[in-house]
């Protein structure tokens, strides 16, 4: 089987020491995590993890197995990037020069739905949101150009196509 993107998505009691609990089952099978996102989902006291990695279907399906026996954890599924509503957030630390060419600052801004969160003389940060190839295709660019200073992204923020709130809600009661 071909190794491919897959997403978990969990939900679990807010406790400490799940975290540790859910990434310790990618580690036993040394499966490196690319992205993870861990926030309060929209039913109070209820977490929800986004965890993004390379892996085949047949490993992924053990994993989900394993992370089900955490007694917090509610619910956990795995995706492809396709059935999920996925976006990240990046930010990019550039060169001040890059608006001492104008051509280059309405590219940046314009062409690519970025906008600017903070200009000083030595640098401006710009903010991105998009797919994940978006996000870097803006980073290649600003590093060909030399612009980039500084960079960071979010990580895969998700929403299930289908409603998962009501199956939360009959759980957490």
């Amino acid at each position: 089987m071909e190794a491919q993107e897959f997403i978990v998505t969990a939900f679990t009691e807010n406790q400490a020491g799940v975290l540790n609990r859910i990434t310790a089952v990618y580690l036993r099978r040394k499966i490196n995590i690319e992205s993870l996102k861990v926030s309060e989902s929209s039913i109070k006291g209820i977490s929800m993890f986004v965890i993004s990695a390379i892996t085949t279907e047949d490993t992924i399906k053990i994993i989900v197995k394993q992370i089900r026996k955490i007694i917090e954890v509610l619910d956990v599924a795995y995706h492809t990037p396709e059935q999920l509503i996925t976006q990240e957030i990046a930010l990019y630390k550039v060169s001040s020069e890059i608006f001492k060419d104008s051509g280059m600052a309405e590219k940046v801004i314009r062409n690519t739905n970025a906008r600017i969160i903070e200009m000083n003389n030595d640098y401006v940060v710009i903010e991105k949101t998009g797919a994940r190839e978006e996000v870097e295709q803006l980073r290649k660019e600003l590093k060909e150009e030399n612009f980039l200073i500084q960079f960071t992204r979010s990580g895969s923020v998700v929403l299930h196509r289908e409603s998962i709130e009501d199956l939360l809600q009959n759980i957490a009661l």
